[in-house]
């Protein structure tokens, strides 16, 4: 496990509609607002202060994702270590509501990454609406050179290799025993993939399919199982555009001492999907852009 990151904790994204987003995670994604501020929307799936936040944009965009630290100490010393590798901070200090100590910080490919400790609690709640994840899962990240981010979080962050598509075409990263905490792949411009939510089985996502068929949506890939990580996986599209993966059964590394990553070429579609076809076009080819 990083002896600095916790887990992931929420991706912040740019949307040029925000009462569409806000209306479809509240509707579809058993999402709730926690708080709204003119052009910034909090939601969360639990108990937290927020797990996904929104900004209202003239254009879809990243903005950043975003990591808990373990404690005040361990981002202290992640601190120092930014500053030992010449990494500028780009913010010192909570930039959204919330937390308690937040910096900010990019990573070689340009991704901001948002590093905090002591988020709020907002009590446990279900909403009776959508699908309710039962905690998010990762970001997917996209760069056009792969080996600098994958360095960057492995030698800085703390992060453990998992599995290897491709020879670093696809690279699949854990911060604690879940299989992926973020992963990185080859993609069209620096950004984002798509963000992911765990759901308790494979009957949450035959309601997702469901639930998305009500309100004019639809799966575009899966339900289906990755070879790489072994989750049960189906993703769509959000309102503005970003892709969603709902999943459940993800591998967790148990013993760190006697796992042995993945290594997968990409002629064996089984990294992919055991069951079925590889991903569509549509989705290999998305990359929400990074702000």
């Amino acid at each position: 496990m990083s002896e600095l990151i916790k887990r992931p904790a929420h991706v912040a994204l740019r949307v040029p509609d925000l009462d569409a987003s806000v209306a479809w995670a509240t509707t579809v994604m058993g999402m709730r607002v926690t708080r709204r501020d003119g052009e910034h929307a909090y939601l969360t799936h639990g108990d937290c202060h927020h797990s996904l936040q929104y900004i209202g944009a003239g254009a879809a965009a990243l903005d950043h994702v975003a990591l808990e630290a373990h404690d005040g100490a361990a981002l202290d010393a992640l601190i120092e270590r930014l500053h030992a590798s010449g990494v500028e901070l780009l913010a010192d200090s909570p930039q959204e509501h919330g937390l308690e100590r937040a910096i900010r910080f990019r990573a070689p490919a340009g991704h901001v990454i948002e590093v905090f400790t002591g988020m709020e609690a907002a009590g446990p709640a279900h909403t009776g609406c959508g699908v309710q994840p039962r905690k998010f899962s990762h970001p997917m990240l996209t760069a056009e050179e792969v080996g600098p981010t994958v360095a960057f979080l492995i030698d800085v962050l703390g992060f453990r290799l998992s599995d290897d598509v491709g020879e670093g075409t696809l690279v699949f990263l854990r911060c604690n025993p879940d299989h992926h905490g973020v992963g990185v792949g080859r993609g069209p411009r620096t950004g984002l993939n798509h963000y992911a939510w765990e759901v308790e089985n494979i009957g949450g996502l035959g309601r997702l399919g469901d639930v998305l068929a009500h309100n004019g949506g639809r799966f575009i890939w899966g339900p289906g199982r990755h070879g790489a990580g072994l989750n049960v996986f189906t993703y769509h599209f959000d309102p503005a555009g970003a892709i969603v993966e709902y999943a459940a059964d993800l591998y967790r590394v148990w013993d760190e001492a006697s796992y042995v990553p993945g290594r997968w070429s990409l002629d064996d579609h089984r990294f992919a999907n055991l069951w079925g076809p590889g991903p569509p076009v549509e989705m290999m080819e998305t990359a929400t852009p990074q702000a």
